[in-house]
């Protein structure tokens, strides 16, 4: 007989004051990320949007989740404003992004909570965490020519954080993932794929399913490495999907953990395709959701030109319900479960890396109240 109980935050805290096992029952990533996909409102939230435009400090526009949880959205905020967040990074040695000559650090990857940098100098990596004002230095990855990064977060348990780098083997020339977690900090090669293709331009890592994803030159193919199984490979996209940018999502439904879905905008409408692996190693696609249109809603938010009616809008990424969209240099938000449409404050985006920022909410607090009870 399996016995179902229900638990809220205060409950889980309670129950995690009790005793060590408990403790470590609560903890545990398989746990939370249950706890957290039957009480949403535990979820990560969205703080805003980082973005980052060349020789300038970032610009975080704060930005409300969905509706059902603008509120907790808000209060994360207010209280991540509160503690000292440092998004300029100026806690990094050197001197945060602009730096100070050789220190510069270069943006790579962004998710909950957590930013992954690289020194231009010395080439050391770092994850740093601008709310707490905390970094983590670690080593450079063994020899080989790195062409991509990617920064893993678990929403079970938001102190931990894993990186992978994608690397070029200069013997055998194939790709190969190197990864590090926030427990052993120190790399191991674990994978390889046959590739002689490199990552776009500009590509960055996408989550989901336990997995990260990175898109491939020619727009044809991507590459995705598993953190469950360490495996690595390379998937076929639907050709509907070559010349359009998009992201990976996870739906948070234990029933879909094999099915990748990615989130797209073609002709003004939003559309979800999923593709399920099958038993040779490919991969079929079908579109299993498509929006109304967004063509006059965005001109009429900006002055209505030609321009504006010429460019289409590029998704720049997707978190926690949140879809984010750039038209020219423009920059919008769709609340994904209303459907509402909102542009962000008027900054020219054109030339900007723009990544969303969410974080664990409440932040950690599995990990203060093991503090406490020390």
């Amino acid at each position: 007989m399996t016995v179902k109980i229900s638990l809220f935050t205060a409950d889980l805290l309670r129950a995690a004051a009790a005793c060590k096992p408990f403790l470590c029952a609560a903890r545990s990533a398989p746990f939370l990320r249950r706890f957290r996909r039957r009480h949403p409102s535990s979820c990560p939230h969205l703080l805003g949007c980082v973005i980052l435009i060349p020789n300038r400090l970032p610009i975080s526009p704060p930005l409300s989740s969905s509706s059902s949880s603008s509120s907790s959205s808000s209060s994360a905020a207010s209280a991540a404003n509160g503690c000292g967040g440092d998004f300029a990074l100026s806690f990094l040695p050197g001197g945060g992004w602009l730096g100070r000559g050789p220190a510069t650090w270069e943006h790579l990857d962004c998710r909950n909570g957590r930013v992954l940098l690289k020194n231009k100098g010395s080439q050391e990596l770092a994850v740093a965490d601008p709310v707490s004002r905390r970094c983590v230095s670690l080593p450079t990855p063994p020899a080989g020519r790195a062409v991509g990064y990617g920064l893993f977060t678990d929403h079970g348990d938001s102190s931990e954080f894993r990186v992978v780098c994608v690397s070029r083997d200069t013997a055998s020339g194939e790709l190969r993932a190197l990864f590090l977690s926030s427990g052993e900090l120190a790399w191991a090669d674990v994978a390889g794929v046959e590739c002689q293709t490199d990552l776009a331009a500009g590509s960055r890592a996408m989550q989901a399913n336990r997995s990260l994803y990175w898109r491939l030159d020619g727009g044809e193919r991507m590459v995705a490495f598993s953190t469950a199984s360490m495996e690595f490979s390379v998937l076929d996209l639907p050709p509907d999907l070559r010349e359009l940018s998009f992201d990976a999502v996870d739906r948070g439904e234990e029933e879909d953990v094999n099915v990748l879905h990615l989130v797209t905008m073609r002709g003004f409408r939003i559309e979800l395709w999923a593709g399920t692996v099958d038993g040779d190693g490919g991969i079929a696609w079908r579109r299993v959701e498509k929006s109304v249109r967004f063509h006059k809603v965005p001109t009429e938010m900006i002055n209505p030109s030609v321009d504006s009616y010429q460019h289409e809008l590029d998704v720049i990424g997707v978190a926690a319900g949140v879809l984010f969209l750039r038209q020219w240099n423009h920059l919008f938000s769709i609340d994904l479960e209303t459907m509402r449409l909102k542009m962000l404050p008027n900054e020219d985006c054109a030339e900007a890396l723009i990544y969303p920022y969410t974080i664990a909410w409440p932040p950690s607090f599995l990990n203060q109240q093991d503090k406490a009870g020390n």
